[in-house]
């Protein structure tokens, strides 16, 4: 089937490609085009950026994470489509490790056959980046580097110097002036949430601003020239109802991917969204807690007691409850922040959390089964990612659902709190690396109900 779709890439993380990728999504959106955005690796914040300005749920592309599934992500997300617009992560070759090129951003595009732009930042440099792009073509031949684009440009003669450099080997899509007015904010590792930084007077001037400086029908034929390729079905969302989920979403808890709440869909389950800030528990057959910024509401989490003691009545009934990152730390008995205040939180398990200044861990996972809970049984593997500001500093809990192949648990290499029918880990898990977990966790709600 014809897919046209694009990569934009960027040399490394910090040259523009977020805004520039939001700006685009805007531009085509604005010209009748239905476009569908993807984000390359394991992020959640630039997806929320991507679905704030279309109106449709962006969606992760990770060919590390789930190499098998990307087919069928891409094949989701196209239903209704005319277009993929595909964000890549950190630098174009950046991936699992420094001789894999699993996880990065020309792997991802050479399993799609995809046409790459480059981002290039031209901040205090000219002629040198002529030799940054010829290199990136260079290095890696079959991924099909097909044009740049320069950020922060500081004038015409700037821009001039910088379309010489490529000596007419790669074509140059266009020249964005560096202006601090575009900027998006950014917190840890990666943009704030969409939700809290809404601003349209901000989105429009970044739609404007690529409209005068790239050119959007090179990009478009670009896109239209990609070849035909074989897809499998669109995940089947019409199969009968087995049990009711409900899915932690509001300001606190915000971090899922598109694809693991199709999963859990397409296995049975009604997603019924609600807030651990201002609701009661809904009438659900399961809970799912995904992250976020916990530590932000702290005190709006602790103050909705209803919540908590319901949360924890149902864990100690035997409900089905997943929460990851974010959603371990509610299901902690108590979070610290930065600023030494302790707050009470669900208490699903007795530890203690603490928010910590430096990052406490970061990276691809590999998950092993070593006790029997709500997502896996013993011996079954399955692929994730953590990244957190935070750790547990005290705890009675000596269950373990998980073995990682890295020391990024809970403990060393030991993570996801299990009691009962409850599972709390550090690892976010795409379901697209075993579904058999989303089925296992349908199953035991459906049980449950």
């Amino acid at each position: 089937m014809s897919v046209p779709r694009l990569v934009i890439a960027g040399e490394r993380s910090g040259t523009g490609k977020s805004t520039i990728t939001i700006g685009l999504l805007m531009a085509l959106k604005k010209r009748g085009i239905n476009v569908q955005p993807f984000k390359v690796g394991p992020d959640f914040l630039d997806p929320m950026h991507h679905s704030m300005v279309t109106g449709r749920p962006s969606r992760n592309l990770d060919t590390w994470m789930f190499p098998s599934y990307v087919p069928q992500a891409l094949s989701n997300g196209m239903v209704g489509a005319d277009m993929a617009l595909i964000e890549g992560v950190m630098g174009m070759y950046d991936g699992f490790d420094g001789r894999s090129e699993e996880g990065s951003t020309a792997h991802l595009a050479k399993t799609l056959d995809a046409p790459v732009v480059l981002v290039l930042s031209a901040k205090a440099t000219a002629r040198s980046l002529g030799a940054v792009a010829m290199g990136f073509r260079d290095y890696d031949r079959d991924v099909k580097l097909a044009g740049v684009i320069f950020n922060n440009v500081a004038g015409p003669k700037h821009m001039e110097m910088l379309r010489d450099s490529l000596r007419g080997e790669i074509p140059c899509i266009g020249g964005v002036p560096s202006t601090d007015a575009m900027g998006l904010e950014s917190r840890h590792l990666g943009l704030v949430p969409a939700a809290e930084v809404a601003d349209k007077e901000r989105y429009d001037l970044i739609r404007r601003t690529m409209e005068e400086n790239i050119d959007v029908n090179a990009l478009i034929s670009l896109a239209n020239a990609a070849p035909a390729m074989e897809l499998p079905k669109p995940l089947d969302l019409s199969v009968p109802v087995r049990a009711r989920l409900g899915v932690a979403f509001d300001e606190a808890f915000n971090f899922y991917y598109q694809d693991n709440l199709d999963i859990l869909r397409a296995e049975g389950a009604e997603i019924v969204r609600f807030s651990p800030l201002r609701d009661d528990l809904p009438d659900v057959d399961g809970i799912y807690f995904g992250g976020g910024y916990p530590e932000l509401f702290a005190e709006g989490l602790q103050n909705n007691e209803r919540m908590r003691t319901a949360v924890r009545s149902a864990g100690d009934g035997g409900m089905p409850i997943y929460a990851e990152c974010g959603g371990l730390m509610y299901a902690c008995s108590e979070m610290t922040d930065l600023e030494g205040r302790a707050w009470k939180m669900s208490g699903l398990f007795d530890a203690k959390v603490s928010m910590t200044p430096k990052l406490e861990a970061l990276g691809y996972v590999e998950a092993k089964v070593i006790k029997d809970n709500v997502l896996g049984k013993v011996g079954d593997v399955t692929r994730g990612h953590v990244f957190h500001y935070s750790k547990v500093t005290g705890t009675s809990e000596t269950e373990f659902g998980y073995s990682l192949n890295k020391v990024k648990g809970i403990i060393g290499d030991k993570d996801g709190f299990t009691r009962n029918n409850v599972l709390a880990s550090y690892s976010h898990l795409h379901f697209g690396s075993n579904r058999t977990f989303a089925r296992n966790f349908v199953d035991a709600c459906a049980s449950r109900k």
